[in-house]
């Protein structure tokens, strides 16, 4: 599936009254269809431009990018918080350190997290999220 028609179903569902339940219904149409991790990135960008939308906890949106684990998902999501840092996608990140024990990965992981916190595009709410996950971390 072309990442535009991605983008362009996602931009159809955003005013639903339950977006959850609505992303659930598209991200079950992608996993029977041929999307793969070409989706990972009109995702994340729809995230960046809508920061404030209830995604759900972590939402589908979140578990059906989880799905490309190993297979380029990291390095879209790290692309992303250099691009626009949000709730969601430092706490994503966070999934990923809490799972990580490579060394050399973490730190690339920790790093990414602590340029998030001095992006000039994050606001107070994802780095006071961000002081939290790195102060827990003990990073």
């Amino acid at each position: 599936m072309q990442t535009k028609s991605i983008s362009e179903q996602l931009e159809g569902i955003v005013s639903a009254e339950d977006f959850a339940a609505s992303s659930a219904e598209l991200t079950e149409a992608w996993s029977s269809g041929d999307v793969g991790i070409e989706s990972v990135d009109p995702i994340l960008r729809f995230m960046e431009e809508h920061p404030d939308l209830d995604y759900g906890m972590p939402g589908p949106l979140v578990h059906f990018m989880e799905e490309f684990y190993l297979k380029g998902y990291e390095e879209r999501l790290i692309e992303s918080i250099g691009r626009r840092p949000t709730i969601l996608t430092v706490w994503m990140l966070n999934r990923l350190l809490n799972g990580t024990e490579a060394s050399a990965k973490r730190q690339a992981l920790l790093q990414a997290m602590r340029r998030a916190a001095i992006n000039p595009k994050t606001d107070q709410d994802t780095r006071d999220s961000i002081q939290h996950f790195l102060e827990r971390l003990k990073a």
